[in-house]
């Protein structure tokens, strides 16, 4: 996320109260539109998603509801990041940034319940300098050896996104989801024991205008979302002094983010990500919801095959 998105949603005077966040938008969800609610028992045991994201807190802050929701119901999880995250904190060098994000990742599996955090680690920011074929290449192995089936990523569609490592991550992953199904595309890995799969289910999220088909209810597993979140430890410190920094220098103060560390963080949590997922929530009659691209498996020939296949 661009600190300059929250800055603006506060400093402008958008309230981000329940008087105003809260209310249901009279509009209705689009008969297009599913909703994805939550299940007993473990529907989706043996399935395994992977997160891939340029940056950590993208994926609890757009997605972290529907996360937590999978592991619930039975989803075995990964975290790529391809990014090094070197540019998000406050204050810190550009080693010590790398670090203090590196631990934040593994507290963030810790705290979900992710089975393990694959780096990348591009230069965060520089994703536009490294060619595509070769973060293509190194997913399509990850998808392989991982044997995925659903990944939550940027929409590679979403529309007017600044952020580089965004849409380069997003491309790369789209491309990658088909390719690791092909036999000829990298066959060195065959040797290593590896064989095709393709990933057959995408939640695809963005910051700004996309396609949204999917909404998913989060409701239940809001709290989980909101510890994944605050296990960001050092962006979400970064959001909470940039925007006290951008308040001082208009003599203004919010107490409630200026005291101690985690309280604040907390706070700002509730008031810009908790806010917007009650308000996203609010369209569809639910309390707290998360808007996807879904791409689902293809099933244009499961007629055919049912009625010509026979056993050999």
């Amino acid at each position: 996320m661009e600190r300059r998105d929250f800055l603006n949603l506060v400093v402008t005077g958008i309230s981000t109260s329940d008087s105003t966040l809260g209310q249901t938008v009279p509009v209705g969800a689009p008969a297009d539109v599913f909703i994805e609610r939550s299940v007993s028992g473990k529907p989706n045991q043996g399935k395994v998603f992977a997160l891939v994201t340029p940056h950590l807190d993208d994926g609890p802050i757009f997605a972290g509801g529907t996360i937590v929701k999978m592991l619930n119901e039975g989803f075995t999880g990964y975290l790529i990041r391809t990014s090094n995250d070197e540019k998000d904190s406050y204050r810190r060098t550009l080693g010590e940034t790398v670090l203090a994000n590196e631990q934040d990742a593994e507290l963030l599996a810790k705290t979900v319940g992710l089975k393990q955090v694959f780096d990348l680690s591009y230069r965060n920011h520089r994703m536009d300098d490294v060619a595509r074929s070769e973060i293509r290449g190194r997913l399509i192995f990850l998808f392989r050896l991982l044997h995925v089936d659903t990944v939550l990523s940027y929409d590679p569609w979403g529309h007017y996104e600044e952020n580089p490592d965004h849409y380069i991550t997003a491309q790369a992953v789209e491309a990658a989801c088909w390719m690791a199904g092909g036999s000829l595309d990298f066959p060195e890995h065959f040797a290593a024991g590896l064989r095709p799969h393709s990933v057959s289910e995408k939640y695809y999220f963005a910051r700004g205008p996309q396609l949204v088909n999917r909404v998913v209810d989060i409701s239940a597993t809001l709290p989980g979302k909101l510890a994944a979140i605050r296990s960001c430890r050092t962006m979400v410190d970064h959001m909470v002094k940039d925007l006290n920094d951008t308040l001082a220098a208009k003599n203004l103060r919010i107490p409630a983010l200026t005291g101690d560390p985690s309280s604040a963080g907390d706070e700002f949590i509730r008031a810009v990500f908790q806010a917007r997922d009650h308000f996203t929530g609010g369209k569809y009659a639910l309390e707290y919801a998360e808007e996807f691209h879904y791409i689902g498996p293809d099933h244009s020939l499961d007629e055919y095959i049912s009625r010509n296949a026979v056993r050999v």
